[in-house]
């Protein structure tokens, strides 16, 4: 399982520094920063997948805290959010 989870951490943080906004691409690599190493592999499946959603929707879902651009848990996504506004 450790090589496959190598190879997905870095399929998600490809994902996460090629985005066409800059705003969200800080505001990504900084939640993976914090969170990734803590995921399970079954939840970093749904980050990949999450990142695979096009920048304007992804956007939406982060900025307006509104409900994820496909289906992941909805605990995971709060993970997520949380990671994202939580004061340093």
């Amino acid at each position: 399982m450790g090589e496959k989870r190598g190879i997905i951490i870095r399929k998600i943080r490809f994902h996460a520094a090629r985005r066409s906004s800059l705003e969200l691409e800080l505001v990504l690599n900084r939640f993976l920063d914090k969170c990734l190493d803590s995921f399970s592999y079954e939840e970093l499946v749904s980050v990949e997948k999450l990142l695979s959603v096009d920048d304007l929707e992804l956007s939406k879902a982060i900025f307006r805290k509104k409900s994820p651009p496909v289906e992941i848990e909805e605990e995971l996504w709060q993970r997520i959010l949380g990671s994202i506004y939580e004061d340093d």
